[in-house]
């Protein structure tokens, strides 16, 4: 892995794992960070096609999780995606989001890391759930 990597990596699980774990107490405020990740990632300001869709799913597992409709979520699984989500809201991160092209790659480093190490549960609620919400329209917005 780049040593960039590693750094961006290494700033991610101090600093954004800490707050996750925090914030996972209040699904009210993991509500509030879910609707504020999904807005900047389909406005067009913070695009990053490569993960894109599997970031949509997993925000979307996120959102099924905090209303109860979907608790097969691991502990662990739920640490990764709100501290991602965390780490992806936040303008100041390791680079910031206001150096065109540059302040999107730390986050997408980050997503997609987090992305490759739940993959399986992505992939298990893609089969259990997601595709029936999207059969029926009823995908949160």
């Amino acid at each position: 892995m780049l040593t960039s990597a590693k750094a961006i990596l290494k700033l991610f699980s101090t600093t954004a794992l800490v707050r996750a774990s925090g914030l996972l107490k209040n699904t009210k405020n993991v509500n509030e960070l879910i609707d504020t990740a999904s807005k900047e990632i389909h406005s067009g300001k913070k695009k990053i096609l490569s993960i894109q869709n599997d970031f949509t799913v997993l925000l979307v597992m996120l959102k099924a999780w905090v209303k109860g409709d979907y608790n097969e979520v691991p502990c662990m699984t739920l640490l990764l995606s709100t501290a991602a989500l965390i780490y992806f809201v936040n303008p100041f991160d390791a680079v910031p989001d206001m150096i065109p092209a540059l302040g999107l790659l730390d986050d997408a480093t980050v997503i997609g890391f987090v992305v490759a190490s739940i993959r399986e549960d992505i992939q298990n609620f893609r089969a259990r759930k997601y595709t029936h919400l999207k059969k029926h329209n009823q995908l949160p917005a």
